[in-house]
């Protein structure tokens, strides 16, 4: 995982929302918002890990 880590904030912000997908039996949502005077297409897709790469998950955090 070479990507930029996310806030605190916003991680829990995904989470919330996480499980309101979940809640609603959703796995893919989209939406679009405003920002920075643009409009943006947002894509949430909940994928399981699958349990062998629970590890590799965990470690990419540390």
């Amino acid at each position: 995982m070479n990507q930029p880590s996310l806030t605190l904030d916003l991680c829990q912000s995904l989470t919330r929302l996480t499980r309101q997908m979940l809640e609603t039996d959703q796995c893919k949502t989209q939406t679009h918002v405003l920002g920075r005077g643009r409009i943006y297409r947002i894509t949430v897709e909940l994928t399981p890990v699958p349990p062998e790469q629970i590890d590799d998950v965990i470690k990419a955090y540390q």
